[in-house]
């Protein structure tokens, strides 16, 4: 069950990180008329790699630990 919810997590990040650059672009460029558009869409990317970055190191942690504990399962049970 950990494993699934692990998985659905890392496939909503990408679509946050999505929201987040469309959004910021929607935004912006409602907000300013020239230019406004560029300015939402780096906001957005900055966003969007603070946010979902960070969750995706924890994703990518999680992983890794994963594979940590099998090999050391593996381990314990060698003679």
């Amino acid at each position: 069950m950990n494993k699934l919810l692990a998985n659905i997590i890392g496939v909503l990040n990408g679509f946050l990180a999505l929201l987040f650059i469309i959004g910021g672009a929607l935004i912006g460029a409602d907000t300013h008329s020239d230019g406004g558009l560029v300015i939402g869409l780096v906001i957005g990317l900055i966003l969007a790699i603070t946010v979902c970055g960070v969750l995706a190191i924890f994703i990518s942690m999680r992983d890794e630990l994963t594979v940590i504990r099998g090999i050391l399962d593996r381990w314990e049970q060698t003679p």
